[in-house]
């Protein structure tokens, strides 16, 4: 019996038992309701709790958020998803160590597929957090090897920047590109590979993509403001560092908030001096 059906067939068990309760007398119907709905609650309060903790997330309080996926994760029956949320907290929180720790525990429960490869992605993110490069690296490597989609070439492509290895970055950010031309950290990866590179005509059309995107995290329009200074576009790379300020740094960035406070000081200085020299 396939499991839809089965489940299907004890719903209505159930809905059958609850309405002869009722025939009965009112008062036992509505007991069971109110104990079977205590139970439910009671039996997924890991569920309820991560529910709650990614509502504070989503409205900017990221404390309250981490104490409540804290609690879901503690709990017996709390999902691996939930986990893998409790561990990305810990990461925004600066705690790798014990992020670390969640992963190989996610890891160890022999998730899906595709909750395993969260789970291998966020443990390659908390090994370059610890300073462990070459170990996320290589994670990150075997991560792409079993699932070739846009997640895993996003990150692998961005830590080969942040590594240095710009040739290796560029042809799998190209090969990135070919499998998806729409991924707004693909088309990011590739046009930060473009200006490392001193491509700045390419990486200038590859950053008008980026920010058709609208991109979160301050790095996509600070690197596109260092491109158009570059190309002498400095009223244009003048609002792109403008725009950076007003954005918050991505978890792995090789930025600080001091970067984009004297980019955007020296192009107001430099944009200033060439309106004088006109």
């Amino acid at each position: 019996m396939p499991p839809i059906v089965k489940l299907l067939l004890q719903v209505a068990v159930v809905i059958i038992f609850i309405v002869l309760l009722f025939k009965v007398h009112w008062a036992l119907g509505l007991g069971v309701v109110v104990l079977g709905a205590g139970l439910f609650a009671f039996m997924n309060r890991s569920a309820l709790y991560a529910q709650r903790g990614n509502m504070a997330y989503m409205k900017g309080d990221q404390g309250k958020a981490l104490e409540l996926l804290e609690k879901a994760s503690k709990l017996k029956r709390v999902m691996p998803q939930h986990r893998i949320g409790y561990g990305f907290l810990l990461l925004k929180a600066g705690r790798p160590d014990e992020a670390e720790g969640i992963f190989r525990e996610v890891q160890r429960s022999s998730p899906p597929r595709e909750v395993m490869m969260q789970a291998r992605i966020n443990l390659s993110t908390a090994y370059w957090l610890q300073g462990r490069r070459e170990e996320g690296l290589a994670l990150m490597e075997q991560v792409l090897a079993d699932y070739k989609n846009t997640l895993a070439y996003g990150n692998l492509g961005y830590f080969k920047l942040l590594n240095g290895d710009l040739e290796q970055a560029l042809t799998l950010n190209e090969e990135a590109y070919e499998f998806n031309d729409s991924d707004v950290t693909i088309l990011d990866n590739l046009a930060q590979t473009y200006y490392m590179l001193g491509r700045l005509e390419e990486a200038a059309a590859m950053y008008d993509k980026v920010m058709d995107k609208s991109p979160k995290y301050a790095e996509s329009y600070y690197f596109h403001a260092l491109t158009l200074r570059k190309l002498g576009r400095l009223d244009e790379a003048r609002a792109q560092s403008e725009q950076a300020l007003s954005r918050e740094l991505a978890l792995v960035t090789p930025l600080a908030r001091e970067d984009l406070e004297r980019l955007a000081g020296e192009l107001g200085a430099e944009a200033g001096s060439a309106a004088d020299q006109i």
